[in-house]
C-alpha cells in the first residue's frame, strides 16, 4: 500500500458504492488518521501497517498505526496488516534507528507487550508465503484466525472451508491445541466439519472417554466433581471412621450440595459429562454468537489467561465490532457532510421533522406496551407507512391552501 493509500480522509464517502471498498474503509475509519495511537497505549484493536522502506537487514518486526502510515511514512512502501489486538505503535522507536515519529517522537524504546508474527515481514499462513504471491496464479482466498490473527489459505486450513451465509469466526488447529478446552465447546457449538458425505456430523458420543478423569465414583459410574473432597473417605476395619474423618449427616449433605452447585456453575464441566467429542483435526469455524457460550467461572477464566485467550470473553473485542464502529463513523461523517451543505432553514426543518418522528415513535411504542402487544416488524412497517401518509396529507394540504 504505497503513496499514502491508507489516508481515509482522501476518499470521497459519497462515491463509495462498492461493498468491499466500504468494508475496507470501515477498517480504517475505526482508527484515527491524524493522531498517533501511541498516546492511547495498548489499544483493544486498531488498523496496523508495516513499512518495507524503513525495514533493514536483521531489523526486529515493527508495526505502525494509521496516522503514522499517513504522515510519517507517506510515500513509503507500506503494506496493511488489517487489524491487530492489544497493539501499541512502534513508529520511531529504537527498531527504526535514527528515524523519528513526526506525531509522537517521545516513545519508549520498545513496546514489550506487542505480539508479532511473520505477517510483519509480509508473510502469511503455515506456508510462510507473501501476499500477494507472484507464484500464486489462482489468487486463492485467505481467512484470518481470530486468536493468532495470522491469515491462512483455504487449502492450508487442515479441513474443508465451511460455506455459510452467516458470519463465522475461524480458529486454526494450532490455536485450538494451545487452548485445548475449546475442543469440548467445538463439539457442541462450532459448525460441524465438512466431510465427504453431505451434512454428516463427525462428532460422536464418547461418555467413557470424557468422564474417566473424574475421581468420584459410585457403583462403577463416573460422576463429575470439582473437589478432591468428593472422594470417599477410608474406613477402619470395624467399619467406623477415624475421629478426623467423622462428619455429621448435615455436613455431608452441605458439602455434597456445594460440590454439585460448583459443578453446575461450570459450563465446561457440564458439557464434558454429556460425552460429545469432536476429532481434534483441522481449523474450526464458529458461529458469531459462540463466545457467549463460554464458561466464566473462576477456574475457566484462569484457564483462558494461561492459554492467552482471555479476550474471547470480550465480545466488543471482535473484528466485527471494530468494523461496525468504523461503519458507524463513516455514516456519521456522511450525514455531517450532507447536513452541513444545507442552509439554516433546511437544517432546522430536518431537526423539527426528526423530533416529531421520534415523539410519535415513542408514543406508538408506549401504546403497544400499554395494550400488551408485541412489537413486530409488521407493526413498525405499518407505523412508518402511516407516518409517510401523514406527511403526504400535510404536503397536499399546504399545496391546496397556497392555491
Amino acid at each position: 500500500m504505497a503513496d499514502n493509500e491508507g489516508n481515509v480522509a482522501a476518499v470521497s464517502l459519497v462515491d463509495v458504492e462498492d461493498e468491499e471498498l466500504r468494508e475496507a474503509l470501515a477498517v480504517l475509519a475505526g482508527s484515527d488518521p491524524d493522531q498517533c495511537s501511541y498516546q492511547q497505549g495498548y489499544m483493544k484493536r486498531q488498523a496496523v501497517f508495516a513499512c518495507n522502506t524503513c525495514r533493514t537487514e536483521g531489523m526486529e518486526p515493527t508495526g505502525v498505526c494509521l496516522a503514522c502510515a499517513n504522515h510519517c511514512h507517506d510515500g513509503h512502501d507500506i503494506f496493511e496488516l488489517y487489524t491487530k489486538r492489544n497493539f501499541c505503535c512502534d513508529c520511531g522507536n529504537k527498531n527504526f534507528g535514527t528515524f523519528e515519529c513526526k506525531l509522537s517522537p517521545k516513545k519508549d524504546s520498545q513496546n514489550t507487550k506487542n505480539v508479532y508474527n511473520h505477517n510483519y515481514f509480509g508473510r502469511y499462513c503455515s506456508c510462510d508465503r507473501p501476499y500477494p504471491d507472484e507464484d500464486d496464479q489462482v489468487g486463492e482466498e485467505m481467512i484470518q484466525c481470530i486468536i493468532c490473527e495470522d491469515w491462512y489459505h483455504l487449502k492450508h486450513l487442515g479441513c474443508a472451508a465451511v460455506d455459510s451465509e452467516e458470519l463465522l469466526e475461524m480458529v486454526c488447529e494450532s490455536c485450538m491445541n494451545k487452548a485445548p478446552f475449546l475442543w469440548t465447546y467445538a463439539a457442541y457449538f462450532a459448525t460441524p466439519p465438512v466431510t465427504s458425505k453431505e451434512n454428516e456430523d463427525v462428532t460422536t458420543p464418547n461418555v467413557e472417554k470424557e468422564t474417566s478423569s473424574y475421581p468420584c465414583r459410585d457403583g462403577g459410574h463416573a460422576e463429575p466433581s470439582t473437589s478432591q473432597g468428593c472422594i470417599k473417605n477410608p474406613t477402619l476395619p470395624n467399619g467406623d471412621r477415624t475421629e478426623s474423618q467423622k462428619r455429621t449427616r448435615e455436613e455431608m449433605e452441605r458439602h455434597s450440595s456445594a460440590c454439585q452447585s460448583e459443578a453446575a456453575l461450570c459450563k465446561l464441566k457440564n458439557l464434558k459429562t454429556k460425552g460429545l467429542v469432536r476429532p481434534r483435526v483441522g481449523s474450526v469455524f464458529w458461529p458469531y454468537c459462540w463466545r457467549s457460550k463460554l464458561c466464566t467461572c473462576t477456574d475457566c477464566k484462569r484457564a483462558y489467561v494461561e492459554a492467552g485467550v482471555q479476550f474471547l470473553l470480550d465480545e466488543s473485542d471482535t473484528v466485527l465490532a471494530y468494523e461496525n464502529k468504523g461503519k458507524s463513523l463513516l455514516r456519521e461523517d456522511l450525514l455531517t457532510s450532507c447536513f452541513s451543505s444545507l442552509d439554516r432553514v433546511q437544517q432546522l426543518e430536518i431537526i423539527y421533522q426528526f423530533n416529531d418522528m421520534k415523539d410519535e415513535l415513542h408514543a406508538f411504542l408506549r401504546d403497544l406496551a400499554d395494550q400488551g402487544k408485541e412489537v413486530t416488524p409488521e407493526a413498525i412497517h405499518a407505523f412508518f407507512e402511516e407516518l409517510q401518509a401523514k406527511k403526504r396529507r400535510r404536503s397536499s394540504a399546504g399545496q391546496y391552501n397556497c392555491s
